[in-house]
């Protein structure tokens, strides 16, 4: 193909773009193209014809990608969106390769996949579960948190919990006290604590969690079939594997029970606004499991909230893992697109769960026995021994 005859990137992209929207893609997938192309590769390779983007081109540009100080998550995506790009120009016979695919990663050092590794999914503790659903049960109270910026980022100073009834002149007493600090009030709405459970122990995503009807709650089990999305539209999820069904306990169909009796709603949204319409986004994760940690002080060093949303469903997986589910089932419960996924984003889970310390502590128990007390030899610090207690299963 001439250079006259051949088409640029920037063109490329449009036809994607023009692709995407003739079938109906999600509007947040087209905002992410956009954002991602706009501001990650067109300025760096938009004019560029496409048969003339090699594989080392492509390599070249995520370098340089990584030396302006984008992250890793970010260099992913934008690769995913020039990708695209070259996948539609080769439908279109605008192109007859595609670099990115072609492209070989380079071998990583083993300090960046141990990194990798420990990063991969960080799930949180199960006390830390627990109590924020105690803690987002209390829609009585009122949470009043002072905080101070510091180098080391915004630390909490002071929380307070209090009667809501007068929540004014609350806040207006506590901002006196701190008057050079940070303060705001916090209360749990009552839609919080079984939005949270059910994301928690179904593992929905958030988009799925706003898009529930009460229609699809059953008494063991939730139909996932709708989703909402960053501009509060409700549609149909994304993926046909997003279509599933999720066993639910006793407990978690109690608190669902529970809080359509206090809502004395049975069809629409099961967390609606007061509108009726879906919840917000920033609404649910700025002012309502943000404030929620750090009143439990449940904050990283630099006094930034620890868990997202999306935490909640890598506990929910996390739990049905510990609990002896197989790859197939967490995979289908999950809505991944394979069960190939699942391991590579879970399977690090998988070879440490409840089975495997089940078989350790036999091993263990076969060999030396009930646990016997350490001696003052072992121990040469210990004024006395500790009576032996029986190692449990």
């Amino acid at each position: 193909m001439p250079d006259r005859a051949a088409s640029t990137v920037d063109q490329g992209y449009a036809l994607l773009i023009s692709a995407l929207e003739i079938d109906k893609a999600a509007g947040a997938t087209l905002h992410n193209y956009r954002v991602y192309y706009r501001g990650h590769v067109q300025p760096f390779l938009g004019s560029r014809l496409l048969p003339k983007v090699h594989p080392a081109d492509v390599g070249d540009w995520l370098e340089k990608l990584r030396a302006e100080g984008r992250t890793d998550d970010t260099c992913r995506r934008a690769r995913i969106v020039l990708g695209a790009i070259f996948d539609e120009a080769i439908r279109r016979r605008l192109a007859y390769s595609n670099p990115v695919r072609s492209l070989r990663s380079r071998r990583r050092t083993r300090r960046a996949e141990i990194r990798d590794a420990e990063e991969r999914v960080r799930i949180p503790e199960r006390d830390a579960v627990r109590a924020m659903l105690a803690a987002a049960a209390d829609f009585d109270a009122l949470f009043l948190i002072a905080r101070a910026r510091t180098a080391a980022g915004l630390q909490t100073i002071d929380v307070r919990r209090t009667s809501a009834q007068h929540p004014i002149s609350a806040l207006r007493a506590f901002r006196a006290e701190h008057p050079e600090a940070e303060t705001e009030a916090f209360r749990p709405p009552p839609w919080l604590r079984p939005m949270l459970a059910t994301m928690a122990l179904a593992g929905l995503r958030i988009g799925e969690a706003r898009g529930l009807g009460w229609h699809r709650v059953r008494a063991e089990h939730l139909e996932v079939r709708e989703a909402v999305d960053r501009y509060n539209v409700r549609e149909a999820v994304k993926t046909v594997a997003g279509l599933r069904s999720i066993p639910i306990g006793p407990q978690l169909a109690a608190i669902l029970a529970n809080w359509q009796a206090v809502s004395g709603r049975t069809d629409g949204l099961v967390f609606p606004s007061e509108t009726g319409t879906p919840l917000g986004y920033p609404n649910i994760v700025n002012r309502q499991i943000a404030p929620l940690q750090v009143a439990l002080g449940i904050v990283s060093a630099d006094g930034s909230p620890r868990w997202t949303a999306h935490s909640f469903r890598h506990f929910a997986v996390s739990l049905w893992i510990d609990e002896g589910a197989n790859i197939k089932q967490v995979a289908e419960w999950a809505g991944h697109e394979s069960p190939e996924f699942t391991q590579r984003v879970y399977g690090h889970l998988f070879n440490s769960g409840r089975t495997d310390r089940r078989a350790a502590t036999a091993g263990e128990l076969s060999v030396l026995g009930d646990a016997q007390p350490a001696t003052p030899t072992q121990h040469e610090n210990d004024n006395e021994v500790v009576s032996a207690t029986p190692v449990m299963a």
